[in-house]
């Protein structure tokens, strides 16, 4: 069971891994950060989403990207709701065809803390 902080009600994460060309990486930002993300938090039990770059690209030379979303409930990546709010808008036409991969992690947060929390 995870550790209240300022995480909250964060029992569960969903972490999805995407490698992207340079080409297309402005966009793949724009995109996931002004709608993406906004229309997923919108799920009811989201808590928050956190992203991440790799340092340097992978051996295939693309970009790699992660996305770790903090959940009440395990099963909301799987929920008619996720998928509705993950199909709105440019992500699902413009930006998943131009994705070369994509991994996923789901599992219990077992302990978070956050400095000063």
């Amino acid at each position: 069971m995870a550790k209240k902080s300022g995480l909250g009600a964060a029992r569960h994460f969903y972490m999805v891994t995407f490698e992207s060309a340079r080409e297309d990486e402005a966009e793949f930002n724009e995109i996931y950060d002004t709608e993406h993300v906004p229309n997923i938090l919108r799920v009811k039990g989201v808590v928050g989403v956190v992203r991440f770059k790799d340092a340097v690209p992978n051996a295939a030379g693309w970009l790699v990207y992660s996305a770790l979303y903090l959940l009440e409930r395990a099963d909301l990546p799987d929920t008619p709701e996720w998928k509705k709010a993950s199909d709105t808008g440019r992500w699902a036409p413009v930006m998943r065809p131009k994705l070369k991969s994509r991994q996923r992690r789901l599992g219990p947060v077992v302990a978070a803390e956050l400095a000063g929390a």
